[in-house]
């Protein structure tokens, strides 16, 4: 198996015109790291393509302009025409739903539309519709893009920025989510895997540590009573709200990795579904990680940019030139404690 981590999967959904792989991944340096992550959870045999070589000490890569591969499937970090267009040039196989079902299930107005809602959250689609919200819903609120991802693609409100913010979206026929800004207490993520023949696999869960405006900084993994603390009844009550969901993703024609994101806010209350990333998560590589390498602890996998502690991706790349491109995050295991005595 080759793997690719187009882990600037969403970038892709919302272009409005063809991008190939390695331009996708080399446009932002935090891309062109995290590529490296199936160096994480690759099995022995398996390459992982990329478009530099790493500083130091990896091994199994190729570089994706190489001509010619031994591998003959190729798995992805999510679904994508450039991958797939790269693949069928290099000659190897690689399954994927159909794009267009990619597209609807990822998008937020489908997770806002199947599941929940905050009080007062809507869906907008004019700018009309915007500030008449904005006037409706008092105290803090925020505007979600469908395609943002890890607290980008939100605008707080109020904001100078609102009208060219919105009109962006509304211009590519997009709505906007709406949403009042509430006390989180906890948030954490469900990982799951929808086979081709609509077999759904529950995978694990993990608790979410983000900041204050919703960008993820770790993820905890392990036992599971033990970082949920007193919120560890609501994981089963979530699992049973989604399943229903992620039975329609099926039946629609999706298949592969889903990560949904949840969160308890105000009076301890559930929210099941704050989005659906249909792809492989940072959730799911901490559970890979545990599984593989830590099964008898609980662990926080957290992405830095400043740490002490060792370093799971390369620290740079070596470029074209020859000259070394170093990244300015780490990302790290830290063992919180011991399952087994």
């Amino acid at each position: 198996m080759l793997h690719i981590a187009n882990t600037n999967f969403e970038s892709e959904l919302s272009a409005t015109k063809p991008i190939g792989v390695a331009a996708l991944i080399q446009s932002h340096p935090i891309f062109m790291q995290l590529q490296f992550l199936p160096l994480l959870y690759a099995k022995p045999d398996d390459t992982v393509a990329v478009t530099h070589a790493p500083s130091s000490f990896f091994h199994r890569w190729r570089l994706l302009d190489e001509k010619q591969f031994d591998e003959e499937a190729v798995e992805s970090w999510g679904a994508s025409p450039s991958v797939a267009d790269w693949a069928k040039k290099k000659k190897l196989s690689l399954t994927m739903p159909k794009w267009e079902v990619v597209k609807q299930v990822n998008s937020k107005a489908f997770s806002f539309n199947e599941s929940p809602k905050l009080p007062g959250a809507e869906l907008i689609h004019s700018l009309a519709e915007l500030e008449q919200w904005g006037q409706k819903i008092k105290g803090p609120k925020v505007v979600k893009t469908c395609f943002g991802v890890s607290g980008k693609g939100h605008l707080f409100l109020p904001s100078p920025h609102m009208k060219k913010f919105a009109e962006q979206e509304f211009s590519q026929g997009r709505p906007l989510i709406a949403e009042p800004w509430v006390e989180r207490k906890l948030d954490f993520s469900t990982q799951w895997m929808i086979q081709p023949d609509q077999k759904i696999d529950y995978l694990g869960a993990t608790v979410c540590v983000n900041d204050q405006r919703g960008q993820y900084n770790e993820s905890r993994v392990g036992d599971l009573p033990l970082i949920f603390g007193e919120y560890f009844p609501f994981l089963e009550i979530h699992k049973e709200k989604v399943f229903p969901i992620l039975q329609k993703m099926a039946s629609m024609g999706y298949f592969g990795n889903v990560g949904i994101d949840v969160m308890i806010w105000g009076n301890d209350q559930l929210h099941p579904v704050v989005e659906i990333n249909a792809r492989k998560t940072m959730g799911w590589v901490a559970l890979e990680i545990s599984k593989r390498r830590f099964p008898k602890q609980t662990i926080a996998l957290s992405y830095l940019t400043k740490s002490n502690l060792t370093n799971l991706l390369p620290d740079a790349i070596v470029q074209k030139d020859g000259k070394l491109l170093h990244f300015s995050r780490k990302l790290v295991v830290e063992i919180i404690a011991d399952i087994h005595k």
